[in-house]
């Protein structure tokens, strides 16, 4: 029996009244005729999921938030909070949004307006939905959505933060989020998927963002789970006329982390930028879908990503551009760097394009290495330390990428990441030394 199937079995009785519970029984219904996906897919045959299919999981209870020690706490602006798969008002700050910025959920919006909940899942259930985004619409117990009004602009992050926390069996939560930016707005929203439980866990996660003619945003998506914990995130990204969006995914811990990510720029003119860092650890796999479809003339996209794999770790990067027929003045650019740091690690990069137009510039590259060894003789020659020298260079492979990162908290949470068990070398990355 695969994942789905056995998720399929454990998820509560959906009831047979109501838009919402006809929405959320279709959704499922999709999923389990699609079945689980396996290394025969052409998708997924890096990527093995009985790793996450042998704990018998049950959907998360609410969680209470003892011992929980939430990340970015310093960070100013509004901060929303789920745990388990539920809203937690009581770790939110400054609960009053800005003017011109809706917070609705799933659960208590949804409860009083049933439509409205299934208009906004919806779009999970269209032909063709890939089974684990059905199955986030039929197990979610709860959602965010914010919808943002036009010429609105943010200074300070949206954060959202979905937690697995206090669970004593293991647990499968479906964290649910939408962002509907309207025409001329800006905004950044940062949102972390972290987990606290010594038990095995599964988050199927789901994001969506959809801009209106002229806006700006920027995510920030964050993955720092358990040493037993799974995550299965989906990304849609719906690119407007003449949009600027930018997306940044850091993958920093959990045992088995999977990120498919789907754009489409639908609008002339619009632009994307996809950035992302992962690590793969000891006993940790780590695997980065995109795919960018450029519907539209004059549109572009930029996509870098940075991949490091350890001890017997393994990181997975597929991106494929795609350009159909009719399209003109495309330009998009991708590349994949990776480092190996021992020979039991495995990376595994797999850039495409698939072209069907001429008026147009698009290229990809990809690369696999190794530690320079020059460089560690030179950090050792002059008193740093064999492993501090180590950790210091992989830290600079990533380091470019993790600058541009405008939020100096995301960065100061990958320092955190690889400075981890060392003392001297976060002290080092800091500047204190």
């Amino acid at each position: 029996m695969g994942l789905l199937e056995t998720l399929a079995r454990t998820l509560p009785a959906i009831a047979a009244d109501g838009p919402a519970a006809a929405t959320r029984a279709e959704a499922l219904a999709l999923a389990l005729a699609q079945g689980t996906p396996g290394l025969r897919d052409e998708d997924w045959r890096y990527t093995d999921l009985a790793t996450a299919t042998g704990p018998a999981y049950q959907p998360a209870v609410a969680g209470n938030d003892a011992g929980l020690a939430l990340p970015l706490a310093a960070l100013e602006g509004p901060r929303i909070v789920f745990i388990n798969g539920r809203h937690a008002p009581a770790l939110d700050a400054r609960a009053t949004l800005p003017e011109g910025i809706q917070a609705r959920f799933l659960e208590r919006d949804g409860g009083t307006d049933p439509a409205w909940a299934a208009g906004c899942l919806a779009h999970q259930t269209h032909p063709g939905t890939r089974p684990f985004v059905a199955l986030n619409a039929a197990a979610t117990p709860d959602g965010l959505i914010f919808d943002i009004a036009p010429g609105t602009q943010l200074a300070a992050p949206l954060v959202v933060i979905f937690a697995t926390h206090g669970s004593a069996n293991p647990v499968l939560t479906s964290p649910h989020l939408q962002i509907n930016a309207g025409a001329g707005s800006a905004v950044s929203v940062i949102e972390m998927h972290m987990g606290t439980a010594e038990v095995p866990s599964l988050a199927n996660a789901y994001t969506r963002l959809v801009t209106g003619t002229g806006a700006r945003v920027q995510h920030y998506r964050v993955v720092q789970d358990s040493a037993q914990a799974s995550h299965l995130g989906t990304v849609h990204l719906e690119v407007g006329r003449d949009s600027e969006v930018e997306n940044f995914s850091l993958a920093l811990a959990g045992r088995l982390v999977r990120v498919d990510l789907d754009a489409r720029l639908a609008g002339t003119g619009g632009s994307l930028r996809l950035n992302g860092v992962f690590l793969a650890g000891r006993n940790e796999h780590v695997d980065h879908h995109t795919r960018v479809e450029h519907l539209a003339n004059h549109t572009t996209s930029e996509e870098t990503y940075h991949g490091i794999a350890e001890h017997n770790g393994r990181g997975v990067f597929n991106g494929k551009i795609v350009v159909p027929a009719g399209v003109a003045k495309v330009v998009a650019n991708q590349a994949s760097h990776n480092l190996l740091l021992s020979s039991e690690a495995e990376i595994d990069t797999k850039p495409e394009l698939e072209i069907n137009a001429d008026d147009l510039r698009c290229a990809h590259g990809a690369t696999v290495g190794q530690l320079d060894e020059d460089g560690l003789f030179y950090l050792q020659s002059r008193g740093v330390p064999a492993e501090d020298a180590r950790a210091l260079l992989t830290f600079g492979f990533v380091q470019r990428l993790v600058a541009s990162l405008p939020v100096t908290a995301l960065q100061a949470l990958v320092a955190q990441r690889f400075a981890a068990g060392n003392p001297r070398l976060a002290r080092l990355l800091t500047g204190d030394l």
